[in-house]
């Protein structure tokens, strides 16, 4: 018959063997996801993180956070989505100085265009000027900081940017914009000088 101390210690190296393999299990798990399944859940931390960055109060000193590129994730790195969004919950909020809850994000960007129509002999083309702008929280509203991504397209004939002048005015509520470039339509080719101004609303919308 087994003793009981002798029973004890069985009990307790069976214990401790539980705990190693489920140690290993875990620290392994990472390890057996496949390159798709990678790229899946990737997809899930950028929606996380978006959703994240609009509906919480973001840090003092943060102005921009976004997810890592997928080869530079250690292996532990890869959480469940739940556990993935709390940390980018945390490091949203880090100092946080308690900016009130007006629905203005702290950094952002926005896309806009506008038409712009030009004369090209007899005929009227309509140009579409279209840029993404960067806006940040200053004073209680939105104000433009950057842009990028400036294209023109005309409507007939083909354009092509020459020269671009953009300055933020009006305390960064307006970015003006003079772009020259040419037209080419008809057998023809003419220069012409776009004038456009995109403003920024308090909330960050750019119209």
């Amino acid at each position: 018959m087994v003793s009981k101390r002798f029973s004890k210690v069985l009990s307790a190296l069976f214990a401790f063997a539980c705990i190693f393999i489920i140690a290993n299990n875990k620290a392994s798990a990472a390890e057996a996801l496949t390159q798709g399944q990678k790229e899946a859940l990737h997809e899930q931390y950028v929606e996380i993180l978006n959703e994240v960055k609009s509906t919480v109060e973001w840090g003092n000193s943060l102005v921009g956070i976004e997810v890592a590129p997928i080869g530079e994730f250690k292996e532990d790195e890869w959480v469940s989505p739940e556990v993935f969004k709390q940390r980018a919950v945390d490091a949203t909020q880090a100092n946080a100085v308690g900016v009130p809850n007006s629905g203005i994000t702290p950094f952002s960007t926005s896309s806009a265009s506008h038409k712009i129509n030009i004369s090209h002999g007899s005929s009227s083309v309509s140009m579409t000027v279209k840029a993404t702008f960067t806006t940040t929280l200053s004073n209680g509203r939105q104000v433009f900081t950057n842009y990028s991504g400036l294209g023109v397209s005309a409507s007939s004939g083909t354009w092509k940017t020459t020269g671009v002048d953009a300055r933020i005015i009006d305390g960064g509520r307006t970015y003006t914009f003079t772009i020259g470039g040419q037209l080419t339509y008809v057998g023809l080719v003419s220069s012409h000088t776009l004038n456009t101004d995109f403003l920024c609303s308090s909330s960050g919308v750019v119209s």
